[in-house]
Parts: structure tokens; sequence; C-alpha cells
């Protein structure tokens, strides 16, 4: 492996970290849902972010702790309970400031990347 690939793998592992929280918050934001659901819908949607479950469900875990989720046992299948997370107000909050953050970022990092300067 180059160097410039062990680079590139670095680097997309520092990306994917942070942008994994803006989407799951902003799946959530659509509807709540649970860890394999999260999963499927983030394949469908970003090809950069292919998470396994066991991904999912420690971030998951770490966002209700931070008290950006909140979440509900669904018994509904009693052989196979289901644990939907759903925003908090605080996770909306977050959400709004991260997704405005990447926009601006996203915005100037094409700009210097492409060369060009736009308003």
């Amino acid at each position: 492996m180059s160097k410039a690939d062990q680079e590139m793998d670095r680097w997309a592992k520092e990306v994917k970290r942070g942008a994994v929280t803006l989407a799951i918050l902003a799946l959530l934001d659509e509807e709540p849902a649970y860890g394999y659901e999260l999963v499927k819908r983030l394949e469908q949607k970003v090809s950069f972010l292919q998470l396994e479950q066991g991904t999912v469900y420690p971030l998951l875990r770490r966002m209700e702790k931070r008290g950006l989720l909140v979440s509900e046992w669904d018994y509904d299948d009693p052989t196979k309970p289901k644990k939907y997370y759903g925003l908090t107000d605080e996770g909306r909050s977050a959400l709004q400031m991260m997704a405005q953050t990447w926009n601006v970022l996203s915005h100037e990092m094409r700009d210097i990347t492409t060369g060009v300067e736009t308003q």
C-alpha cells in the first residue's frame, strides 16, 4: 500500500467519524428508528458511510448518554424487541448547528479543492 493510500485511509476514517454522527441525527430527525434500520438507511443514502451494526450501536448509546437521543423499546414481536431512537430537543439543536457548519465547510472545501471562489 502506498503512502498516499495509507493517508487516504486515515483521512477517510477521520471524516467518517464526524459525518456519521451528523448523518444519524439527520435520519432520526426524519423519524425514529432502531439501529439496524439506521444502518440500512445509511447504506441506501450514503455510499461513503458504510457502517457495521457493531459501530452504530455504541455510537447510539453514547449519543443517548450525552442527551442527544432518547430511546424506547418496542416489544410488538417479543422474540425480537427493538430499541427505537429519536432526537431530543438538544439533539435537534446539535443537528442544526452541525448541519450549518457542515454546509459552510463543504462549500469552502469545494472552493479550495477546485480553485474556484464563490460567494
